[in-house]
């Protein structure tokens, strides 16, 4: 808050960086999630069929990857919830958003493991990395300390 007519200082480039990519991030999830819930149903439907049994051979078991959709959509929604409260500029905040980044790194860990999709996975675990140290530069402490 501006006191004796002290400039607010604008958002620096590190939490602007950090904001543009959960906001990506967010609509991406929504869509991904979508996508996702709609293929999971369809395997399942067709999980008569031989083509599609032989096809999903390879993947984790429908209940882990049912799982895997529930902890993605939980982490789309947390991720939008602490988009929205970025300008807020409260501490509680960016440490939510370094958690919300560690769950995810952890989240990648697993999913790389058990469904063997390690580039995708792998970009994600080295994004949530960055954003991690982003939010650890002095900039984005002192933005949120405010």
């Amino acid at each position: 808050m501006a006191h004796n007519n002290e400039l607010i200082p604008g958002m620096p480039g590190t939490v602007r960086a950090v904001q543009v990519f959960m906001w990506i991030s967010v609509v991406l999830g929504i869509i991904l999630l979508a996508v996702g819930a709609l293929s999971l149903v369809a395997v399942s439907a067709l999980s008569g069929d031989p083509e599609i049994d032989a096809a999903s051979a390879a993947l984790p078991p429908m209940g882990v990857m049912w799982i895997l959709m529930l902890v993605s959509a939980v982490l789309v929604v947390a991720q939008l919830v602490l988009v929205i409260r970025i300008p807020r500029r409260q501490a509680a905040t960016r440490t939510g958003i370094i958690w919300l980044f560690v769950v995810s790194a952890v989240v990648n860990l697993v999913a790389a493991i058990v469904t063997t999709d390690y580039v995708s996975n792998g970009v994600s675990l080295l994004l949530s990395v960055l954003l991690i140290g982003l939010l650890m530069s002095a900039d984005a402490k002192r933005y949120f300390a405010a």
